[in-house]
């Protein structure tokens, strides 16, 4: 087998100069390193894994600001706890904001 190192052509595609290696053996090993899914497979799924870790971080400290903005507002309101001496009724259960007189 003709391994082309170096081939020269002029522009009407005329051979002008080649250089070349003939080997007897393996087309995989003339190759050289080749670079396919599986060769690369464990370095895509660190960054796959470090992408999905920052993008979990990142949620993380957004829902903690934002409960640490909203903490001070729930510190206010406190529940009701229900009378004993009331008796439940329909409009109590489906409208507890409103004030019992």
């Amino acid at each position: 087998m003709k391994i082309y190192t170096k081939i020269i052509l002029d522009k009407d595609d005329n051979l002008i100069y080649e250089e070349s290696i003939d080997y007897f053996g393996k087309i995989k090993n003339a190759m050289g390193i080749h670079y396919d899914y599986d060769s690369t497979r464990s370095a895509k799924r660190m960054e796959k894994q470090a992408k999905r870790e920052k993008k979990l971080a990142e949620r993380k400290a957004k829902r903690e600001e934002k409960l640490l903005k909203e903490g001070t507002k729930k510190k206010d309101e406190k529940k009701r706890p229900l009378d004993s001496s009331v008796p439940l009724s329909l409009e109590a259960l489906t409208a507890p904001n409103k004030d019992e007189s």
